[in-house]
């Protein structure tokens, strides 16, 4: 009789101890934080833009780096208040928005280290390129510097916008150039001009292979 009462107690022992181990595992497992590439995201609207937009256009970029971009930990997506466009950022014929000024501008909005700027707009935005001193275009990216500002201006179908703002963040923060294959469905090509974002459904292999982060 005592073997056997000793016996059960080891048992019981035993049956407590894996049991505590298992929850200590998993809450250990629970703790491991992620080591992958933190940003936070800082969205900055002028003029018209509301913030309801804005938010929109947050969410549909936060849900496509979740998709394109799985090695980029997002750590919050903030809707800053709106700001104008004062005259000071346009252009000497005063007809369009100077990106590189906006850029400028908006580079002190950044106070975190991974933090990321994208202002958007509904105004034409230029920089000089293709031979001409002002160019209109739909968004202008400072290359690793994680400073962008994009335009709704020439974008006829509103709904293919965030893709517009995808890209520009693919320059800004992950690093990437205009995507090497000129493949017209990857979502990082040089539309020189011409944009068919209807087009546009993936990260091709080479780029995100490219990424850098």
């Amino acid at each position: 009789m005592f073997y056997i009462i000793v016996f059960t107690f080891l048992l019981g022992s035993l049956a407590w101890s894996c049991t505590s181990n298992a929850k200590r595992i998993k809450k250990s497992d629970a703790d491991v934080e992620c080591t992958c590439p933190h940003c936070r995201i800082l969205i900055q609207p002028y003029g018209d833009f509301s913030n309801e937009r804005a938010k929109a256009v947050a969410d549909g970029l936060e849900k496509s780096l979740a998709k394109y971009v799985k090695d980029l930990a997002v750590t919050e997506v903030k809707v800053l208040p709106g700001k104008p466009l004062t005259e000071d950022l346009m252009n000497d014929a005063k007809t369009r928005y100077r990106a590189s000024k906006i850029l400028d501008k908006q580079a002190g909005l950044k106070s975190q280290k991974n933090d990321a700027i994208i202002g958007l707009t509904d105004k034409d935005i230029s920089t000089s390129a293709h031979g001409y001193d002002d160019w209109g275009i739909l968004g202008l990216s400072y290359m690793g510097h994680s400073n962008c500002v994009i335009s709704t201006f020439r974008v006829k179908d509103k709904s293919q916008f965030w893709k517009v703002v995808l890209h520009e963040f693919g320059h800004a923060y992950l690093g990437l150039d205009h995507c090497p294959n000129n493949d017209p469905q990857c979502f990082m090509v040089d539309c020189n001009g011409k944009p068919d974002l209807a087009r546009e459904r993936y990260l091709c292999d080479t780029c995100s292979n490219s990424i850098r982060l």
